[in-house]
């Protein structure tokens, strides 16, 4: 038996060792995104941080076939913005795949701009934790010791000997750092992935859309799953593995992040407390062979549940991916 779904849902927590978003810097001073949540300082990353890291992942690990763009110039031949190449977002094949997921805006002059709202919705890496005004300092230290045998020179060539006007100190550094747990949620609007929405450079009504084959859909859908059991960042010299350690989510017929907010820290036993996903489920009826609900064995939860909680998380994920397929009405149905 299958049903019709609309929407696929997943809040994930993952754990890292360095903090997952630096912002710019200022000099030598490297400070962490943060945001004002529930009243106390968070750690956090930006929607484009982590759509980034999915498109390089996509492309690099699955073949994705990333869009042309369109460097916009003015009439000094500066480049005043950039958007999507046009074959890209009428593409039927693999070629619109990033456009059509991630959405674009291309501007028109005259005839206004072409957009799409991505189906692909994201609530990006919230440190589950405060933040402490932890930092660290680094230096350069390396580049000036004498029994690594370098050699010097000034910005003309000339080699520099080591006398009493040599440096010996080091350049100090500071940086903000953060171990942690991290929240995010990303959702899918499954009935506007693969659904090519513009034609001849004009916008199409909604009974004039066209699909993508219905193989290529699934799979797109499926990689993407797929790339946040194995999603990875590359932080300064570090690069983080963030595996899912809980998942709560599923396959719906509304197009809602329900458990965004239902992944808590309990300080009293350094626990994780999901009271609250179970009271979402309870709360919205959720059909309980529509959710998933797992945690990794090393996680310490809080208390009792009346609730079947499954192990294995990233095992989950992928099992929702095999069990989405598109019938002949052109619409998903989870089996």
């Amino acid at each position: 038996m299958s049903s019709r779904v609309k929407c696929i849902t997943l809040t994930i927590l993952t754990e890292s060792p360095v903090p997952l978003s630096y912002d710019q810097g200022y000099g030598n001073y490297t400070p962490i995104k943060k945001e004002q949540y529930k009243n106390k300082i968070h750690a956090k990353t930006s929607v484009s941080t982590f759509t980034y890291d999915l498109r390089r992942m996509l492309h690099q690990n699955y073949g994705w076939t990333l869009s042309n763009i369109v460097l916009n110039k003015n009439s000094k031949g500066e480049v005043t913005n950039l958007y999507a190449h046009s074959k890209s977002i009428e593409s039927v094949d693999e070629y619109g795949l990033e456009s059509d997921v991630f959405g674009y805006f291309v501007p028109a002059k005259g005839k206004g701009s072409l957009t799409k709202v991505s189906p692909l919705r994201v609530i990006p890496f919230r440190s589950l934790n405060p933040y402490k005004n932890t930092t660290q300092l680094i230096t350069n230290k390396g580049f000036l010791e004498n029994e690594f045998k370098r050699s010097y020179y000034d910005n003309s060539g000339k080699e520099i000997l080591r006398d009493s006007k040599f440096p010996m100190t080091q350049a100090l550094a500071v940086e903000e750092v953060m171990a942690d747990y991290y929240v995010y949620t990303v959702t899918l609007e499954l009935d506007r992935i693969g659904v090519i929405e513009v034609q001849d450079g004009k916008l199409l009504l909604p009974e004039e859309r066209k699909y993508m084959n219905k193989k290529i859909r699934e799979k797109a859908v499926r990689d993407i799953l797929d790339a946040l059991t194995i999603f990875t960042r590359n932080i300064k010299h570090s690069s983080v593995l963030l595996k899912p350690l809980i998942v709560i989510g599923g396959a719906f017929d509304k197009v809602v992040p329900f458990f965004w907010d239902d992944i808590i820290y309990n300080n009293e036993d350094n626990s994780i407390d999901l009271t609250a996903a179970v009271d979402t489920i309870e709360s919205y009826d959720l059909e309980k062979e529509d959710v998933i609900f797992a945690v990794d064995k090393r996680v310490n939860i809080f208390g009792e549940y009346n609730y079947k909680i499954d192990d294995y998380p990233i095992r989950k994920i992928k099992e929702l991916g095999s069990r989405l397929e598109i019938k002949e009405d052109n619409m998903w149905y989870l089996t």
